[in-house]
């Protein structure tokens, strides 16, 4: 379990980062509840809400997969485009309340890398 240990080592990282970020973002706007008028509180939050809600899903089926041996190349594969299209994605929240490319290409990697996880566990459970 330790490739799966690592992403969900960096996902977490990655989490307290935009944590810090929404709390920074409450400071500066005194907004302790909800996001009040501002855009870029808004915008910090759901870059980290977003996360949250994918990164669970991805981290158990890239778990499963490991006690699957699944080679190691896979799941890094899996992981590592996984936590880019995070990154991506955050990252094109932050800087836009409109789509950007970073957070187009970051929500379809995303999609993408657990769709294909998904199918390869359908997979090795009929196989």
């Amino acid at each position: 379990m330790e490739i799966t240990l690592l992403y969900t080592s960096l996902l977490t990282i990655l989490a307290i980062f935009l944590a810090i970020k929404v709390g920074m973002n409450r400071t500066e706007t005194n907004t302790m509840l909800g996001e009040g008028e501002s855009s870029v509180l808004l915008q910090s939050i759901r870059a980290h809400g977003n996360l949250i809600e994918y990164a669970p899903f991805a981290l158990i089926l890239l778990a499963l997969l490991e006690m699957q041996n699944t080679s190691d190349w896979v799941l890094h594969l899996c992981g590592s485009l996984f936590f880019l299209a995070r990154i991506l994605h955050a990252y094109g929240v932050s800087i836009s309340r409109e789509s950007t490319p970073y957070r187009l290409v970051g929500a379809l990697g995303t999609w993408l890398i657990m769709l294909v996880m998904s199918v390869l566990g359908i997979y090795i459970y009929v196989s």
